[in-house]
Order: C-alpha cells, then sequence, then structure tokens
C-alpha cells in the first residue's frame, strides 16, 4: 500500500488546486490507468514491470523502444527533480539550494540502493500525507476555463498526473494484493479533490517536498530493480549510475533554469512514449474484453495527447529537444532490433 501511495504522491497532489470541475473529471481518466495497471499486475507482478508486459506483444523493436524511452525518462527525472525540489518548491537559491539539491539526491538514490529500501516506503508516504492534512488551509475554489476547449484540455493534462501509478509494476508481489493498487489510487485521489477547495498553508510545502523526494526514490528504485533483476546488471553499475545522477544534479545549480528545462522536455515525452507502447499490451492480455479495450483505447489517448501537449509547449531549444528525443529514440529502436544477439537477450 505505502509503494502504491509513494508513486502517487499524495503530498503533491493536494497542492494541485485544479477546479472542482476538472479535478473530478480527471480522477475518471486516472482510474482508467490505475484500473489498467491493477490489470497487468494480475497477470504478472515481478521486477521487470512494464517490460513483462511489452514482451508479450512480441515485437523486438517494441521491447527496445519501451526499454530505451522508459530508462531513460525516469533517470532523467531522477536528476532533475531534486533542482525542482530545492528551487521550486522549497523557494531556496545560492548555497543553500545548492546543498539541499545534494542532500535529497544522496538521500533519494541512496535510500533505494539499501537494504532498508522496503521500510522507507511506509514512512515516506504516511510523513507526506500527514505533512498536508488540510488543518489552517484557507477555503479558495479554483476557477473553471471559460472555453470548452480550454475545459476538455485541462481535464486531459490533469488526469495525466497519477501515470507513476505505473512505477508500482516494478517489483515482486503476491497478486492477490493487487488491490492495494485501487485502494491506493482512492485514498491519492481524496487528497487531489480536497486540494481543489483548499489553499495549502506553509507546513505542506514541505509535504510536497517530500512527495517529489519520494518519487526520486521510488523511481531509481524500480530502475534498479529492472536493471538488477531483468537484466543483470552488476551492482557497481548501478551505483555508477547512482553517483552520476548525483553530480548531474549538482552541475545542475551552476543554471537550474536551464538544466530543469533542458531535461524535463525530453524525459516527459519519452515517458509517455514508454506508457504508450507498455499499455498496448492491454490488446493482447485482454483481447477479449470488450472492457479493457475501450479502457486501452483511452489510456492511449491519453498518453498521446500528453506527448502532443509537451511537444506544442516548447519553444526553441526545447522544442528541438522534444522532438529530437523522439525521432532518436524511434530510429534507434528500430536499428537494435535488427540485432540479433539483442533479439536474443530481450526474449531470454
Amino acid at each position: 500500500m505505502s509503494l502504491v501511495l509513494t508513486t502517487l504522491a499524495p503530498g503533491i497532489l493536494a497542492s494541485l488546486h485544479f477546479s472542482p470541475f476538472i479535478t473530478v473529471f480527471s480522477l475518471v481518466l486516472g482510474l482508467v490507468i490505475a484500473f489498467l495497471t491493477y490489470s497487468l499486475i494480475n497477470v504478472n507482478w515481478d521486477y521487470e514491470g512494464l517490460y513483462n508486459y511489452v514482451k508479450t506483444l512480441k515485437k523486438n523493436v517494441l521491447s527496445i523502444l519501451f526499454l530505451i524511452s522508459w530508462i531513460i525518462s525516469y533517470y532523467l527525472y531522477v536528476i532533475y527533480t531534486s533542482i525542482y525540489v530545492s528551487y521550486y518548491v522549497l523557494n531556496l537559491d545560492g548555497l543553500s539550494a545548492t546543498l539541499v539539491t545534494l542532500l535529497v539526491s544522496l538521500v533519494a538514490i541512496g535510500l533505494s540502493l539499501s537494504k532498508y529500501s522496503y521500510y522507507a516506503f511506509p514512512a515516506i508516504a504516511f510523513s507526506q500525507m500527514a505533512l498536508v492534512l488540510p488543518i489552517g488551509w484557507k477555503f479558495s475554489v479554483s476557477t473553471v476555463p471559460v472555453q470548452l476547449s480550454s475545459l476538455f484540455l485541462n481535464i486531459l493534462s490533469s488526469s495525466l498526473v497519477v501515470v507513476c501509478i505505473t512505477l508500482s509494476t516494478f517489483v515482486r508481489f503476491e497478486r492477490k494484493f493487487s488491490f492495494y493498487v485501487l485502494l491506493g489510487y482512492g485514498i491519492s485521489s481524496i487528497f487531489l479533490l480536497y486540494g481543489s477547495f483548499l489553499v495549502q498553508n506553509s507546513v505542506a510545502v514541505y509535504g510536497t517536498a517530500l512527495g517529489n523526494i519520494g518519487l526520486i526514490f521510488a523511481e531509481f528504485f524500480m530502475l534498479n530493480n529492472l536493471l538488477s533483476h531483468g537484466f543483470n546488471v552488476s551492482r557497481r553499475t548501478i551505483y555508477i549510475l547512482g553517483l552520476v545522477a548525483v553530480i548531474a544534479s549538482l552541475i545542475g545549480n551552476v543554471n537550474y533554469t536551464l538544466f530543469y528545462n533542458s531535461l524535463i522536455y525530453p524525459s516527459v515525452t519519452l515517458l509517455y512514449v514508454s506508457l504508450f507502447v507498455a499499455f498496448l499490451s492491454i490488446f493482447s492480455l485482454y483481447r477479449r474484453s470488450i472492457l479493457h479495450i475501450v479502457l486501452g483505447v483511452i489510456a492511449l489517448t491519453l498518453f498521446a495527447y500528453g506527448d502532443y501537449s509537451v511537444i506544442s509547449s516548447a519553444r526553441g531549444i526545447f522544442f528541438l529537444e522534444s522532438v529530437t528525443s523522439l525521432i532518436l529514440i524511434i530510429l534507434l529502436s528500430i536499428l537494435l532490433s535488427r540485432e540479433r544477439r539483442l533479439a536474443r537477450i530481450l526474449k531470454g
């Protein structure tokens, strides 16, 4: 349960302050992603996570496309989110921001590689929830966009805030506990709902920060699970990846705005690509279920819109980054899919 809550980050959801109308409809669309995630882990719940389901498509090019886009996306996320916590959430600057960035990276990544990592999930999940309890918050309802087109686009965008629930597939659990995914989504929805009517106090900022730290922790934890259990990547290599991420986030303090924007656009672009590919497996695993097919189409539409939204909102060099990353990943996947040795590894 706490693992699912950490991936949903209720500390962040409570701070979003969407319009109540947008919140209700986005929760319905978000439930589609949560339900399909629940459906997937009822097939197989193991360390390889979404990759397990992509393999059922029996297309090497899709397997490679998923792996490259998912790994790069979340690895970049691990790097730039510590910058986001320091400068954008806690509103720090100077030496204090640099030190907090370093501390966040070291703690989140170090904890994800420690033997106490599973114990950290409940601590992170319930601590952030406690920090964003609406005690002393002010009543304030966010306004609804006037234009119907704006309202529709806001609903689509806001429904994607829960996509990190898919991280919960990258662990080994018994399928009888799969209902925790839906239960965790239900609990997290409460935070998004009351956040629509209330403006947080100064204490809640730390809950939002902890929610982001929890995501860094969960993401590197799942990266480790996929690489070490799925592809036998050595512990030493994982540590090197962690160290590089810490150093990169530290370098980002030189120009945090440019650094953050330079990483977030390709990261989110590739995230939606990986999820689009992963959820194609719904059509092979649940081909006889009309419900799953319909929900699968809705999910793919959301992910496609997510990519469109990111690319269309990017400007200048960031637009080039988004488009280039998308094209290069697709071309690289096609080229690598022709390598027979790699094909054998992927099938294994």
